[in-house]
């Protein structure tokens, strides 16, 4: 569940705290049961059902939704396409408030292998005021696997379930939203927003950079930019611990953590348990061989063969000539997803992460039974050119060419945990600087697309973190999208023992503590 926790908790996060009544009290002109079909170029509508729901309940589904939402009155619209010679069926599903709309529309993102996660977002997104639409992508809402879609009966892969599900589906599941938000209210949404972390974030991208006219605004967390290198890239460390025979344990890892923070905690000027600059932290993992562990009351010697193994998840996977292929993990990280272990027979093995296990499988190998764990270093080698030539045109959004978002308007605010486990950091920060070359560097860029890094906090500011998470990067790019004040830096705040507010800077900068209470936001300045 913990793991399961990264995708969903920035959910909540990401809806933002927006207040309805800042905007028009938008009130229904039409019957919600009289809506006709929409017309979505490149697709033909099958079905559209609309129904009322009245006083109706988004259950908690922990660690999905964490607090029931209540008394919600809306107009759930359910849209049926299909696309000339996919023999698809695609459902989008747009929930539009009865009583106080905002005059805003809300696509949102999914998780792991999921386009959409419907109730889940459709609710905070109502309750705030937005109409707001989710969508399927005619695939299985299941996040934790493709195991339904991916291949045909003939072992190949389904292409029409894949395009679905990198990208066509954010272009129909917005012109559909904002049709039926037109036609139940009888006026356009006057402004309309994606909102999405992890899979979400990386939608958000396909949207700025396949359709730039879609959306006036985008906030993209955690966004999987480059995702057929980074998946692959998520089994190096499994890799690893199979090549040097070495399963630390959860315990084990936890130490190298530790010793990381402890050792770079104040290099920002406050003792907080929070890397702030991990670029500057020169942590060595060999420090620590000889030294002991107490792990569930036995001392357990840190091993040169486990520190080993620690500094190659730190540094990334690297090829046969010590070319780096792609990014590690930030030091300071926690290090139990993608070095993650299970006891079987008596014996610690590999554990992959499930993004990593079902892309290979289904994607590379093709093969459900593909035994992942004999992957070896030249297997991975070959694995990682593979995914990236047979897919990164399909499923990446990696292109740095974002003018015709830029021309429409368009205002992009990113944000990315600096101890994020699962979607590398770094490859964020790559994809700023290539937009910077390509763009006319960092002040131009600054104008319509800001980078947020959050010291400390994992992926999608999933529990348990003790970083600096975004408090409302919604809120911040509603303002800069409706008022034109681009946001400076974002108001976050800090939970356990060090509980307090904080600042997030815009990218290339970074929050130092110059003085004062240190639970205080006025007490940072970025630098």
């Amino acid at each position: 569940m913990k793991i399961l926790s990264r995708f969903y908790l920035g959910a909540s996060l990401l809806l933002g705290v927006v207040a309805a009544n800042d905007a028009s009290q938008g009130h229904p002109k039409n019957s919600c049961v009289h809506l006709n079909a929409p017309h979505v170029p490149g697709a033909n509508v099958i079905s559209i059902k609309a129904t009322e729901l009245l006083n109706h309940t988004v259950p908690a589904t922990p660690p999905f939704l964490l607090d029931s939402i209540y008394g919600l009155n809306v107009c759930e619209v359910d849209v049926v396409l299909t696309h000339p010679g996919a023999d698809d069926q695609v459902l989008v599903k747009v929930w539009l408030p009865l009583e106080n709309w905002n005059g805003r529309f809300q696509a949102n993102g999914g998780s792991g292998y999921a386009a959409g996660e419907f109730d889940l977002t459709l609710g905070p997104s109502v309750k705030l005021g937005y109409s707001s639409a989710s969508t399927d992508a005619g695939v299985s809402v299941n996040p934790l696997t493709p195991d339904t879609w991916a291949l045909l009966p003939n072992g190949s892969v389904n292409m029409v379930t894949l395009t679905n599900f990198a990208h066509r589906s954010i272009h129909d599941m917005a012109i559909v939203g904002k049709e039926i938000t037109e036609q139940f209210y009888g006026s356009k949404a006057r402004y309309s927003y994606w909102n999405g972390c992890s899979t979400g974030g990386r939608q958000g991208m396909v949207a700025a950079q396949r359709y730039p006219d879609l959306f006036d605004g985008i906030l993209a967390g955690a966004p999987a930019i480059f995702w057929a290198s980074y998946v692959v890239a998520e089994q190096w460390p499994q890799v690893v611990m199979k090549e040097e025979n070495t399963f630390p344990s959860q315990c084990e890892l936890k130490a190298f953590t530790d010793a990381a923070i402890a050792q770079c905690d104040e290099l920002d000027g406050i003792k907080d348990g929070i890397i702030s600059d991990p670029d500057l932290c020169h942590f060595d993992p060999y420090r620590l061989v000889g030294t002991c562990v107490c792990c569930n009351g036995i001392e357990v010697t840190i091993s040169e063969a486990v520190a080993r193994v620690v500094l190659k998840t730190l540094q990334g996977p690297f090829g046969p000539r010590g070319q780096s292929l792609w990014y590690g993990l930030n030091v300071g990280t926690a290090l139990d997803t993608l070095l993650n272990t299970n006891v079987v027979s008596g014996q610690r093995v590999g554990l992959p992460f499930f993004v990593n296990d079902a892309w290979i499988r289904y994607y590379l190998a093709k093969d459900a039974n593909y035994n992942i764990s004999d992957i070896d270093y030249s297997t991975f080698d070959r694995l990682l050119s593979q995914s990236e030539t047979e897919y990164g045109s399909i499923i990446g959004t990696d292109s740095p060419d974002l003018s015709g978002f830029q021309k429409a308007g368009g205002k992009l605010l990113m944000w990315h945990g600096l101890s994020d486990q699962l979607i590398f950091p770094k490859g964020t920060i790559e994809y700023r600087d290539r937009v910077e070359r390509l763009m006319g560097g960092s002040a131009k860029v600054n104008e319509f697309f800001r980078l947020f890094l959050a010291p400390g906090v994992d992926h999608c500011a999933g529990t348990p973190t003790l970083g600096a998470v975004p408090s409302d990067p919604l809120a911040a790019l509603v303002t800069w999208v409706e008022k034109k004040k681009a946001p400076a830096t974002l108001a976050a705040s800090v939970s356990g023992s060090q509980r307090g507010a904080r600042i997030l800077c815009p990218y290339p900068l970074v929050a130092y503590y110059v003085g004062g209470h240190p639970r205080s936001a006025q007490s940072f300045q970025c630098i």
